[in-house]
């Protein structure tokens, strides 16, 4: 958490910000020259969502309080704005947003003498405060609404640790920042504000800027494939929001998502904050499940949810069942699980996701939003296989891939036409996280695959690498 104020957290910008960074858990003071009209404002942002840590201020008093200093005043105030925290921001991080527009001719580019007003900041503070220039380019009307913003955020600082810092915040508004330079490159960002304002003027819209091509020092260029596992992540519970989650936990390890990257979410914590763990207790087996426990050596109150959750039983035997789930997958025991389940009384098991794949799906729309990257989800899961002893982490649900990798048709090495070449590829990179994800008491849930050749597809599903069972030659 990070004391932030933001001076001129009353108006639109400023309001937009604190509250964005009121939501992201950090304590935010709004500033302004009248404490009475802050404090309304921050009451006001309470009562919409009671628990944020946020309050009202004098700008003085806002300022002496944070660790992170914002101005978000017109730049008409922006002079007798930093004269006011004079004193107040010693040795602190002061981010400037203002843009030097000067009415009525706020569509056209007005630089001050300075080359731009960030540095104007610096030489009224001095060596009191360390100024940044950021968020010129990003539109209040897109910043007050909560969805995801098309846009990214151009970063001015003379020091790189700096630049770090702003970053890492406008990572917490849901914005990807970059370091453009030094401070004096303001001038470029606060340009753009007028253009950015004609554009919207003439095309009834709220545009922004996006960097593209993966600037160097953003994702990583080697095409090595990666795996990264996603660490820090609670013990999850029914309700729990798991992108929320995931998102906190690659901010604290200084990770992003980035276009193509493969998110491999064990099915374990997708069931669990779906409320799918279930209490044998509360469960009546039927004399099929008890004839069906007696058979596998199993609880007969897990072989009644064995029964609800498969299509088939395909064989029982003393120690296991095998059943084909109502999804279509065949497994041992429906996929049902007691391990890593915390219960009060032990006698809790885990079931699979309603639907795996639309779990993927949600999962992945969310990320993608906040990331503004394309990128796979896939469900997994660790299974048997035929023939084989072990386990290995295997696919039971995916979104934006396709889950076969079809070959048939390219030619080998020799030139010769590949007949039967089919890929399980959302199974491979389910297999290949586990070996970070782990089984045991490695509490690592998730994990990102880099650099993963795969097929890109929105409408396909787990379901198109399920072989039918009329090709079933062992039934």
């Amino acid at each position: 958490m990070t004391i932030i104020a933001v001076l001129g957290g009353t108006g639109s910008l400023g309001g937009a910000l604190a509250r964005r960074w009121a939501q992201a858990g950090h304590e935010v003071w709004i500033g302004s020259r009248d404490a009475a009209k802050a404090e309304a404002a921050a009451a006001a942002m309470l009562e919409e969502a009671p628990g944020l840590n946020i309050h009202g201020a004098a700008l003085g008093d806002a300022a002496a309080r944070a660790q992170i200093v914002v101005l978000a005043v017109p730049y008409a105030s922006q002079v007798p704005t930093v004269e006011a925290i004079r004193g107040h921001v010693g040795g602190k991080i002061v981010i400037d947003t203002t843009a030097p527009l000067k009415p009525p001719k706020v569509g056209t580019v007005q630089l001050p003498a300075a080359g731009c007003a960030a540095v104007e900041v610096q030489a009224l503070l001095g060596d009191e405060a360390i100024v940044a220039s950021a968020m010129q380019t990003v539109s209040a009307e897109k910043l007050s609404h909560a969805e995801h913003i098309e846009a990214d955020v151009l970063v001015a600082a003379d020091k790189k640790d700096i630049a770090d810092t702003v970053i890492a915040l406008i990572a917490d508004l849901g914005l990807r920042g970059y370091h453009a330079g030094p401070l004096a490159n303001s001038a470029a960002s606060e340009a753009l504000t007028s253009v950015l304002i004609q554009l919207n003027r003439r095309y009834f819209s709220h545009a922004g800027i996006r960097i593209t091509g993966a600037p160097k020092g953003d994702k990583p260029a080697a095409k090595t494939v990666q795996i990264i596992p996603v660490q820090g992540l609670p013990l999850f519970k029914s309700g729990d929001d798991l992108a929320a989650a995931i998102t906190f936990a690659l901010r604290a390890q200084g990770e992003l998502l980035y276009e193509g990257d493969v998110l491999v979410v064990a099915q374990k914590i997708i069931s669990k904050a779906e409320g799918r763990a279930v209490r044998l207790a509360d469960i009546t087996p039927s004399d099929e499940a008890q004839a069906l426990a007696a058979a596998g050596g199993k609880h007969p109150a897990v072989a009644e949810l064995i029964l609800r959750e498969s299509a088939a039983i395909m064989r029982a035997k003393p120690g296991v069942i095998i059943a084909r789930h109502n999804l279509g997958t065949v497994a041992a025991n429906a996929g049902i699980d007691a391990s890593n389940v915390d219960s009060e009384d032990s006698e809790t098991v885990l079931l699979w996701p309603e639907n795996p794949d639309a779990s993927a799906a949600t999962l992945r729309a969310t990320l993608k939003a906040t990331y503004g990257a394309d990128i796979a989800v896939i469900i997994s899961d660790s299974l048997g296989r035929a023939w084989r002893l072990g386990t290995t982490g295997t696919a039971i649900g995916t979104a934006g891939i396709a889950p076969l990798t079809d070959r048939r048709g390219e030619t080998d090495l020799y030139g010769r036409t590949l007949q039967a070449t089919i890929i399980a590829r959302a199974d491979e990179l389910a297999a290949a996280a586990s070996l970070v994800i782990g089984e045991a008491a490695e509490a690592t849930p998730v994990a990102i695959i880099r650099n993963a050749p795969y097929v890109r597809a929105d409408a396909e599903g787990i379901g198109a690498s399920l072989r039918p069972a009329s090709e079933d030659l062992f039934p």
